[in-house]
């Protein structure tokens, strides 16, 4: 029975990690029209990282979790641990930069697999606190899926842009200039 409820959270956490997924699909389209309102994509980012802090306070002091309680001295924590925050302006700011010129689909394939990659290898080497958990053939299976995964979405991209370039060439016989009017 225990087995069981341990698979539980597994399906619990796989339907939670779908929907915030869908969520995170939808920030850099939300984030790329705020930054067409702006004349940088770092304003866009600052402004979308202000909100996120905002909401978060509130619900901290909603909460009674504010200020941050540690467990142990902040001067014994490893240096990597502060790095989450500029993880995250990275993926912001990349993707109000590129998603509005390639895309949502090509840029979350990108994304989503880098993720996996990289989790595949800090569960396998048991980095940054993770517990191990040997890249196993179906492991490498799954990610090898994803990475050709990406591959046909980049290969269908291309072939959009051929077809657009196509489209926008003047058919024979046609001048490429206006006439006169």
């Amino acid at each position: 029975m225990n087995h069981v409820q341990g698979f539980g959270i597994v399906i619990v956490a796989i339907l939670i990690g779908l929907v915030a997924g869908c969520l995170l699909g939808t920030q850099p389209s939300v984030n790329g029209q705020l930054g067409k309102q702006l004349e940088h994509p770092l304003q866009a980012s600052l402004i979308s990282f202000a909100s996120g802090t905002a909401i978060i306070l509130i619900l901290s002091l909603l909460t009674s979790t504010f200020p941050p309680t540690f467990t142990s001295s902040p001067r014994d924590f490893p240096w990597w641990i502060w790095c989450g925050g500029a993880i995250g302006v990275v993926l912001v700011t990349t993707s109000l930069i590129l998603v509005p010129r390639v895309g949502s689909l090509p840029w979350f394939a990108a994304v989503m697999t880098g993720q996996t990659i990289a989790a595949l290898l800090l569960d396998h080497f048991g980095l940054l606190g993770n517990p191990r958990a040997e890249a196993s053939p179906l492991r490498l299976l799954g990610t090898g899926l994803l990475i050709a995964g990406v591959l046909v979405i980049v290969q269908a991209k291309r072939a959009e842009h051929a077809r657009d370039v196509e489209l926008a060439k003047p058919k024979s016989g046609e001048s490429d200039t206006n006439p006169p009017i």
